[in-house]
């Protein structure tokens, strides 16, 4: 996909209906709500501020329901843009073996993009 203004962006794709933990949640209301809502990421937030995600790979080892979610989020949060283009966050996935990106605009937080949403390119396009 070559870069030009018609390319697809982050923006369109992203999963904007977020719900968000703090890190003093347990792991057990984190993996409640994953399970409940079909989300395999949740954004850890702080004082209006990202500082982790945890994501279904987060919950493969059994950990106790009432640990703090700060025990298992990853805290090397990564971001993109919303206007970013997908092959810049796709790239981005790709460099960094991960599946999650936390998508920012001028407001702040504005959702999370998953591998799962950039097949939605594929399969739109």
């Amino acid at each position: 996909m070559t870069s030009n203004e018609n390319e697809y962006r982050v923006r369109d794709y992203l999963t904007a209906d977020l719900i968000t933990i703090e890190p003093t949640d347990s792991i057990g209301r984190a993996r409640d709500l994953m399970l409940g809502l079909g989300f395999h990421g949740l954004p850890v937030v702080e004082d209006d501020s990202v500082v982790g995600i945890v994501t279904s790979a987060d919950l493969v080892e059994e950990w106790p329901a009432g640990e703090p979610v700060a025990t298992i989020m990853s805290r090397a949060v990564r971001s993109v843009d919303a206007n970013a283009t997908v092959s810049v966050a796709a790239e981005l996935m790709r460099s960094e073996s991960i599946h999650h990106l936390v998508v920012m605009d001028q407001d702040g937080l504005a959702g999370i993009l998953s591998s799962f949403d950039l097949l939605a390119v594929l399969v739109s396009g």
